[in-house]
């Protein structure tokens, strides 16, 4: 049987597969609906079968995409989404502050350049990090896993798919309630803690309730969550060699607490007509606290014991004896961070004779921020009289030296208050969207179906900054008045006797104390910047098939207009300025039956991504309120004009689908960047801005192009005796250019990433170990200051056990980074020296969960 003919008893069967999976409504999953049309479905559980059915969504697409099942999700220690989208074949991660994934790289392209939707629509969100880019990606923390019933990666666009992903689109799904049994029931509870945590846990749970009446035209799905995850991370940070000749040893402790709830009504009107009012929400308090012991403002020319040194291109050795310094201190953040998004749509959609017409309206709200961060220094001047010195080695390939002598670390009693400032973000992110889809059954040959529709979006984004004024602060003295204990477990990260640990500050105490001496709140204007964007776009799509092949052709036009609003340099009043461009997107895909289990896949495609909310905000950003001590004059700013990225690609694969449960893939693909975004540092003079001078700028640069070329390999099997293995691994060769010529290394990209996946399934007992691998690579990471690095090659390792208690409980224990990975940021220009040793310790869940 070719699969371009199949209908009920291989799909049924494997569509089914997915716990409460979602029958694919609006533009998104229109190419599919072909071979969804009179599906039987049936409920098919466990680890083997939620592989089977993930193949079987690659197999029988109409693009070039892969899955991943609620199973998958579910049951595997993949809290997080894309720790689970990296199993998959050409998709890596990076990783944030305490070492969980926070952004998917799709085939070697630059992060910011996926796209992330829920059901085919856009899901606002924002962050809490001040010094991080403000850009259209998906803030992973904010999805809890358990409301996902399964997601696809589409690797090739459809003209029918939303534009915004040069790298690949995500969908994630959310469950309806007619695709489940009436009176659904699931719950879990769950433990987890991190081995850096000091024998701290938290705790969680998630309940699901769904009915449907008994003519299964109606029903009500509702799910909660609420989850408190432990984070930590312990560093050496090394900024020797930049501009504020700074480096220290720096702890990050954060107990996150997410709450979400997902709310989902079905209508069956009628056979033909039917509606989905869904509503989902999730609010993330974040608050953190992050400490840094650090030799701030080393003085080079009374440095000692530095012979033989390399000297950084700020002219301080690398090595030696540091006698004079601004200070020796921990300058301390705490940050009371929280972060909400939320979804409300409504989609129709009705079968006629012959013909399919579709249509979702809703809107997507999201607002976060830092809460106010809670700054303070606390410690001594280095002044060659108080008898500190510090000796110091910053040019180690894998670690850091930095040992003060004279003074104990972990003594609170020198450690004076030397100064203190609270200052709060504010963002906000909105769209409205409408759209219209239709679909039209025709016998035009090969031709079966044409698809047309429109969509239009409103999309405004907004950050804001604001400062503090302090009162009486002089009742603040020394950390003793705020110590918890010591901070400690940086062995991993520092050595030649450096101390592993330091008076720990209890950071929320701290901010209250700040915070209570509050007299008043004013904006920092130069901060502010609002991004506005209406977004119209229309396509045709044309489906065929026969025998041998199947496929799509369309095209897909989309016009965007910009306005950025910002304050004019001297603050004293917000000027906008306006962008628009048009983009025509023809895309191609087709699928040919070499045999009944060999498909030889193609695919062509123009994409395009738009530019980061920070690369369009017009105005002067981080403007210096009085002159800086460093004497350096910086700021930043964007170009509401500036074009997006865009790109033509290329996909060519084989799949032999050589069992039911097993398939053998390669691809290869290309990705001809016509343009994309960097940034650059120019120099201006600036008159009307609060301190005049000679600026360095960062600047968004637009560059002339770039090479994306790769090869996917890909192996899956489940062996009747119950184990079973998924492989893959991805060759990515990708080069830029920046405007005047100058080559650039792509963020994103690694040359080499693989994924080994081994699998053990009884009908009481199921484990996992998963390990991945990827080479070098270049990308925002969480140093200080914003700005990208290149990253070392890192592995990881995970494990799953699950005991099948009963037919409704399991009980399982999930671990990651069981071997402890750390992972090294580098400086990629000047003396490169190793910028940021991060160790986040390895997570431990245990759970159980019963559903009937």
């Amino acid at each position: 049987m070719r699969p371009s003919t199949f209908k009920k008893n291989v799909l049924a069967t494997n569509i089914a597969i997915l716990l409460g999976s979602v029958v694919s409504v609006g533009a998104y999953a229109a190419d599919e609906a072909a071979v969804d049309e009179n599906i039987e479905k049936i409920e098919v559980r466990g680890m083997r079968a939620s592989n089977k059915a993930a193949m079987n969504e690659k197999r029988f697409s109409n693009a070039v995409v892969d899955a991943i099942t609620a199973e998958d999700i579910g049951k595997f220690p993949d809290k997080n989404i894309a720790e689970s989208l990296q199993r998959i074949a050409g998709v890596s991660i990076n990783r944030g502050f305490v070492g969980e994934g926070a952004e998917v790289s799709i085939r070697g392209v630059d992060p910011n350049l996926t796209q992330v939707q829920m059901n085919g629509q856009f899901v606002a969100s924002t962050a809490w990090f001040s010094q991080g880019s403000n850009d259209r990606g998906f803030n992973m923390d904010l999805m809890p896993s358990e409301m996902i019933a399964g997601l696809e990666v589409y690797k090739s666009p459809v003209a029918s798919l939303d534009e915004g992903g040069v790298g690949g689109t995500v969908i994630l799904k959310t469950r309806k309630p007619l695709d489940l049994d009436k009176n659904t029931v699931y719950f879990s509870a769950e433990g987890n803690t991190n081995t850096l945590a000091d024998s701290e846990y938290g705790v969680g749970g998630s309940a699901l309730y769904s009915w449907k009446n008994d003519e299964e035209t109606f029903g009500i799905l509702a799910m909660v969550s609420s989850l408190e995850q432990i984070g930590r991370g312990r560093k050496a940070e090394n900024y020797w060699e930049e501009g504020w000749s700074a480096s220290g040893i720096a702890g990050f402790d954060q107990d996150r607490t997410r709450d979400a709830f997902d709310i989902t009504a079905q209508f069956q009107a009628t056979d033909d007509l039917g509606f989905v009012l869904h509503a989902f929400r999730t609010n993330v308090d974040a608050t953190n606290t992050n400490q840094n012991f650090l030799v701030i403002g080393a003085d080079a020319d009374s440095m000692t014991n530095t012979d033989g040194s390399r000297i950084a291109p700020n002219g301080l050795p690398l090595t030696g004896t540091v006698n004079k310094a601004s200070w020796l201190a921990q300058d301390t953040n705490t940050r009371r961070a929280e972060m909400t998004s939320s979804v409300v749509d409504l989609t129709f959609d009705y079968q006629g004779d012959g013909y399919e017409v579709s249509g979702t309206i809703g809107k997507t709200f999201a607002d976060g921020g830092n809460g106010g961060n809670a700054n303070g220094l606390w410690g001594q001047k280095i002044d060659g009289i108080n008898g500190i010195t510090v000796d110091i080695d910053m040019d180690l390939q894998d670690s850091m030296k930095l040992v003060p002598n004279g003074v104990d670390l972990a003594d609170a009693s020198w450690q004076d208050f030397q100064g203190g400032s609270l200052a709060r973000t504010e963002l906000e992110d909105e769209e409205v969207y409408a759209q219209l889809d239709s679909k039209i059954l025709v016998d035009w040959g090969a031709v079966s179906s044409i698809e047309t529709g429109v969509k239009y979006r409103s999309h405004d984004n907004t950050y804001r900054g604001f400062g503090a004024t302090l009162g009486d602060t002089s009742h603040l003295t020394n950390i003793s008045q705020f110590a918890d204990g010591t901070l400690s477990d940086f062995d991993e990260v520092v050595t030649g006797g450096t101390p592993t640990s330091y008076v720990k500050i209890n950071g929320e105490s701290y901010w209250n104390a700040l915070n209570s001496a509050v007299t008043s709140w004013d904006e920092q204007l130069g901060n502010y910047s609002k991004i506005e964007e209406d977004i119209f776009a229309a396509y045709v799509q044309g489906n065929f098939d026969g025998e041998y092949y199947r496929g799509n052709v369309g095209l897909r036009y989309v016009n965007t207009k910009t306005t950025g609003s910002a304050y004019n340099g001297n603050l004293t009043a917000i000027d906008s300025s306006d962008g628009e461009y048009s983009d025509f997107l023809p895309s191609f895909n087709l699928a040919v039956d070499l045999a009944d289990d060999v498909i030889l896949r193609m695919s062509a495609a123009k994409v395009m991504t738009r530019a980061g909310y920070s690369q369009l905000a017009p105005g002067y950003s981080g403007l210096p309120s009085e002159p800086p001590e460093s004497g350096r004059y910086q700021t930043r700013r964007g170009d509401p004009g500036l074009d997006p990225f865009r790109a033509t690609q290329m996909d060519i694969g084989l799949e032999w689908y050589y069992n039911e449960s097993s398939m053998l893939t390669g691809a290869i693909f290309s990705k001809d960047i016509a343009s994309f975004i960097s940034t650059k540092t120019i120099y201006e003079d600036l008159v009307d801005v609060p301190v005049p001078g000679r600026y360095e700028v960062v600047v968004p640069d637009q560059g002339r192009g770039g090479k994306i070329e790769g090869l996917e390999l890909q192996w899956q099997t489940s062996f009747d005796n119950g184990l079973g293995a998924l492989v893959n691994y991805t060759y990515v060769d990708a080069k830029g250019q920046t405007d005047n010529g100058d080559s650039i290394v792509l963020p994103g990209s690694s040359r080499n990433s693989f994924n080994l996946t081994g699998f053990y399934e009884s009908d009481i007992f199921t484990a996992r170990l998963a390990y991945t691998n990827r080479s070098e690579f270049f990308a925002e990471g969480t140093a200080i200051g914003a700005g990208a690095d290149s990253f070392d090659a890192q592995d990881f390792l995970d494990a799953s056990v699950t005991f099948h208690a009963t037919d409704f409980l399991d009980i399982s224990l999930e671990g990651v980074n069981l071997l402890n990975e750390i992972t090294y940021q580098r400086h990629s220009t000047g003396a490169e020296t190793v910028r940021v040793i991060t160790d986040n310790g390895s997570r431990y869940t245990l759970k159980a969960a019963f559903r009937f």
